[in-house]
C-alpha cells in the first residue's frame, strides 16, 4: 500500500504548478488526483488515498520552503 502511494504520488507530482518568480510549487489539484485515479484505479479508499497524497505534498511543500529559507539566509546572512 505505501508503495502504491509513493508510486502515486510520483505520477501525480509531475502535473504540479509553480507560481510566482520564485516558482514556488503550488499544492497538487484534486483534479490531478482524479485524473491519475481514472487512469489507474486503486483499492484504497479515496479518501485515504487522498489524505496520503495531500500530506506527502504538504510535507514536500514544507521542506521546499526551508530550502528556499536557508538558500536566502546564506545570500543575505545577518549580522
Amino acid at each position: 500500500m505505501v508503495a502504491e502511494i509513493l508510486e502515486a504520488y510520483g505520477h501525480i507530482g509531475r502535473s504540479r504548478q509553480y507560481v510566482g518568480m520564485m516558482g514556488a510549487p503550488a499544492p497538487i489539484a484534486p483534479a490531478a488526483i482524479a485524473e491519475y485515479l481514472g487512469r489507474y484505479p486503486s483499492v484504497i479508499c479515496r479518501e485515504e488515498f487522498d489524505a496520503a497524497i495531500f500530506a506527502l505534498d504538504d510535507e514536500f511543500r514544507r521542506r521546499w520552503d526551508e530550502q528556499q529559507e536557508k538558500a536566502a539566509e546564506k545570500k543575505n546572512p545577518k549580522k
